[in-house]
């Protein structure tokens, strides 16, 4: 019997799954999982390889090839690292934020328009992985690029830069970065309200797997297994994209990914609907979308989720009898050891009540709006954004909501952003819940380019349904 390994390697813990080939798809044989070595990445993909091969961890690891195929994907590190500038927020610069994040990237910051010098210190600071650097539609403004490509090549910044901009101005780009390395692509957004994003995700890939993998250790991996590893977000943006292919059922869900760094949300679901009465501001969002969150983690992010989250933490914390200082406390704990478990009833709600927070902040942010106004036509509503309100199904994965046997994590923070701000929220009408509760999304997305039935059809087999245990959140 054929057997199949998948690996994470994410920012907290690696995790690895055995599977069986059978004629009727994968069954899951094995998964083990170790605390991420983050000085040396291989050692522990190393120790999870063995322990799902039933080998001595001290055998040597190129004495563990040909015994299994062998894929992985890593986050961690914080993930590949993308500064995005673009032209103006609301249209070029958006486009940017989505093509980073589908291919698997998290934004750590975005530029508009001329770059200052004061831009061009804060992005040798960040020193991002990569630079995506896009703006204006074909034949359109060129100015602020070429500008911004000066700075760029005066600048100290090492990484790559991707330009996907304005095609007519592309040569003159080349030749004023001559002296970088530039990988030329198609426009994000070659005419008004054209979305291109696949050729910059597949741009971003290349680059992660030539740069990122010698730089992080990966290398040795590579060279033994001959398997390319992926981000570990795209390896699940893959899953959920391919899911709906296979069951049709399944044509309209989201993801929540909460771990220990980021937050991920994914929807899967036409992003508007035209109507007489609905008008759509700005671009029209991809059916597929991934946002990811890099101040909302439960353990690495953890402060900063306290500073983001405190109105709902102080909000949660207030109803369940808690003060303040009491998950500050907690945060403190958590912060300075990374693998930290709560172990008291006091400490699980306080964990649930932040995971709680990661779920709130990450729909607001992912989730589009409509807004009111009235015309001589009489009332319509603006959208901007993206509309969640066909999801069906709402699955939890992560260390935190694989785990997580009740709704009331997805279910109250969701409930509580109804109420959010002026505009209306356009988040799931009645979505059922669901839990990732073997943990397999980011191993089984590892899979998909390879074996993508397969993975599907693990992925929706080992889903459980939250919601048929009759919890009430409403």
């Amino acid at each position: 019997m054929k057997t199949v390994i998948s690996i994470d390697i994410g920012s907290t813990w690696t995790k690895g799954a055995v599977f069986a080939l059978t004629g009727s798809g994968f069954a899951l044989k094995e998964k083990t999982s170790v605390p991420t070595t983050q000085d040396n990445l291989v050692v522990g993909f190393h120790e999870t390889l063995a322990r799902l091969l039933h080998q001595d961890p001290l055998t040597p690891l190129e004495q563990l090839k040909g015994l299994s195929e062998i894929f992985f994907s890593s986050s961690a590190k914080g993930g590949l690292k993308i500064a995005a500038i673009g032209l103006v927020p609301d249209l070029t610069l958006q486009l940017a934020r989505l093509a980073a994040m589908s291919a698997g990237g998290k934004v750590v910051k975005s530029f508009s328009f001329a770059l200052t010098g004061g831009d061009v210190s804060e992005l040798e600071k960040l020193n991002p992985d990569i630079v995506l650097f896009s703006g204006g539609t074909d034949g359109g403004n060129s100015k602020y690029i070429l500008e911004n490509a000066k700075k760029l090549q005066s600048s100290r910044l090492s990484c790559p830069v991707v330009y996907a901009g304005n095609r007519a101005v592309a040569e003159d780009v080349l030749n004023i970065m001559k002296s970088r390395e530039v990988v030329v692509t198609e426009n994000l957004m070659p005419e008004v309200g054209q979305v291109n994003i696949e050729p910059v995700r597949e741009k971003i890939r290349e680059i992660f797997l030539k740069r990122i993998v010698a730089g992080r250790g990966l290398a040795e991996i590579v060279d033994l297994f001959g398997s390319q590893p992926k981000p570990t977000p795209l390896a699940v943006f893959e899953l959920i994209s391919v899911i709906p292919e296979f069951y049709q059922d399944w044509s309209d869900l989201a993801v929540i990914d909460i771990g220990g760094a980021t937050t991920d949300f994914y929807s899967n679901t036409e992003s508007y609907l035209e109507t007489d009465t609905v008008v759509l501001k700005g671009i029209r969002e991809p059916k597929v979308k991934r946002t990811v969150e890099g101040d909302l983690g439960l353990r690495v992010s953890a402060r900063s989720l306290f500073e983001t989250g405190q109105t709902y933490l102080e909000d949660r914390l207030r109803e369940e009898g808690f003060e303040l200082k009491e998950m500050e406390e907690f945060v403190d704990r958590i912060s300075s050891r990374l693998d930290y478990l709560a172990e008291s009833q006091t400490e699980k709600i306080l964990d649930q009540i932040l995971a709680e927070a990661c779920v709130y902040y990450a729909a607001l942010r992912h989730s589009g709006g409509w807004r009111e106004v009235y015309t001589p036509q009489g009332r319509v509503y603006v959208q901007t954004g993206k509309d969640l309100r066909r999801v069906k199904a709402i699955i939890g994965s992560g260390g935190f909501l694989s785990g997580e046997k009740s709704t009331a994590v997805m279910a109250i923070p969701l409930k509580k952003l109804r109420n959010y701000g002026e505009e209306k929220k356009l988040l799931p009408d009645c979505p059922s819940f669901y839990r990732d509760r073997h943990y397999l999304f980011s191993v089984l997305g590892n899979l998909v380019e390879k074996y993508p039935q397969e993975a599907a059809s693990l992925a929706v087999a080992s889903v459980e349904n939250l919601s048929q245990k009759g919890e009430n959140h409403d």
